[in-house]
């Protein structure tokens, strides 16, 4: 076959426009932020300069606190998590960071919480649904309970952005 110039440059067009979405398609995976859970929380909150009053950390490793805090104990395998909870409960500010097992649980486990989120249950004062974010990275789950808009974006936000 005898392709002229003009048919060979159609030809690499072809080729440099599939190239770019089979690059797309296949893209660089999302990247989850390193270190525990804990750590996970610290760098939000540096990252961010929101404090809580006295934060007291709980795991979320049995089915009373994942009852308490996430509102249910029908969620697939944690691999580390923790609830960064004002120790004084009259305050309704609470942040998670779930890492779950297994990446492919991410979307399940995150609308197990949008169904469990329970504004008469969680911690013990209300809060609205409006309070509520609730975004993941790779296979970290970031959840955050705040009624101050400031503040709840600066730590969504924090949560996009850390390494």
């Amino acid at each position: 076959m005898n392709f002229t110039k003009t048919h060979k440059l159609t030809i690499l067009l072809y080729t440099l426009i599939l190239s770019q979405f089979v690059l797309i398609g296949c893209g660089v995976a999302e990247s989850a932020p390193s270190g525990t859970a804990s750590k996970i929380a610290d760098k939000i909150f540096e990252e961010s300069g929101v404090t809580f009053r006295a934060p007291e950390r709980v795991t979320l490793d049995n089915d009373e606190d994942r009852e308490f805090y996430l509102g249910s104990t029908d969620y697939p395998e944690f691999t580390d998590s923790v609830a960064v909870v004002p120790m004084i409960r009259v305050d309704t500010r609470v942040l998670y960071i779930i890492k779950a097992t297994n990446k492919g649980d991410v979307e399940k486990i995150k609308t197990t919480l949008k169904e469990n989120i329970n504004p008469d249950r969680l911690v013990c004062v209300r809060f609205t649904l409006e309070d509520v974010i609730i975004e993941s990275r790779g296979n970290v789950i970031f959840m955050i309970i705040n009624p101050i808009p400031e503040e709840k974006e600066a730590l969504a936000e924090a949560f996009r952005t850390i390494e």
